[in-house]
């Protein structure tokens, strides 16, 4: 009983902070000037992806009064500095990020060239949070090796996805949604640090009156690849380490938006919603 009545509260503190923070992070980024483009020519708010903190810090609180044990706390502390660490990463890359270089091939490439993008820092990053995190939660080298890959590339698929309004909260709804039966009760609740915010949001990201950004796709990103690390054993981080290398692999090669509207039920799930 203890366990639905917190996930209850989460859930419903975390809707209605991020609900009061909307419209006021919304027309603060409108009078700074963070506008863009989005696929259709129309100018809207970019950067809206740090409405999740607010909503997360609430919640992460209330999570930590209510617990004592050390290794719990620990996992809290965790799924907060990947976060806190890679929304600072996605916020520099809304606001100063240059787009001549696409591709996280692209971006190494830069890199190794001695030249240093937004795009190429915020995948450093992610691979050193992604090390960090994995080194914390395990001290076998294969586990550390899984976990970073996993973390840093999770980060990285649900910015792939985020080119359409909606697309990547659909995907990342879907797949934690689906993971949460096999979790444990805590891991529930960690989930519910930041799986009401993205709910309370979907609406003005589906319907293009907002777009989260880097801000906001990194730290669904990383946050999936927290939950995988935390709650699933080596053998599940390896199959889904497989697929996202396997995805990364398909989109350096073909255009996943091509990809999308050349397949009819995919299209469908992609524009349901949309305006």
């Amino acid at each position: 009983m203890y366990t639905y009545l917190m996930l209850l509260m989460l859930f419903c503190i975390g809707i209605a902070v991020t609900l009061i923070c909307i419209p006021m992070l919304n027309r603060m980024l409108d009078e700074c000037g963070m506008i863009r483009q989005n696929f259709r020519g129309d100018l809207i708010p970019v950067g809206m992806g740090i409405v999740f903190i607010p909503a997360m810090v609430v919640n992460s609180v209330i999570l930590l009064f209510s617990n004592v044990d050390s290794e719990r706390m620990l996992s809290i502390y965790i799924l907060l500095f990947g976060i806190m660490a890679m929304s600072f990463a996605g916020i520099i890359d809304d606001s100063i990020g240059n787009r001549n270089v696409t591709g996280i091939k692209g971006h190494f490439k830069s890199m190794f060239k001695g030249k240093l993008t937004t795009g190429g820092l915020k995948a450093m990053l992610g691979g050193l949070v992604g090390l960090l995190i994995s080194v914390t939660i395990s001290k076998s080298l294969s586990g550390i090796i899984v976990g970073t890959l996993v973390i840093a590339l999770s980060t990285n698929f649900i910015n792939l996805l985020d080119l359409r309004p909606g697309r990547a909260i659909k995907v990342y709804l879907f797949l934690i949604i689906l993971s949460m039966p096999f979790c444990s009760n805590f891991n529930r609740e960690i989930m519910m640090i930041i799986l009401p915010s993205v709910i309370a949001y979907f609406y003005y990201d589906l319907k293009a009156l907002a777009m989260m950004g880097d801000a906001g796709s990194n730290v669904l990103g990383v946050s999936l690849g927290i939950f995988v690390v935390l709650s699933f054993n080596i053998k599940v981080q390896i199959v889904w380490l497989i697929l996202l290398i396997l995805i990364h692999i398909l989109t350096e090669i073909f255009s996943l938006t091509k990809i999308i509207a050349n397949n009819k039920v995919l299209n469908y799930i992609d524009k349901l919603g949309r305006n």
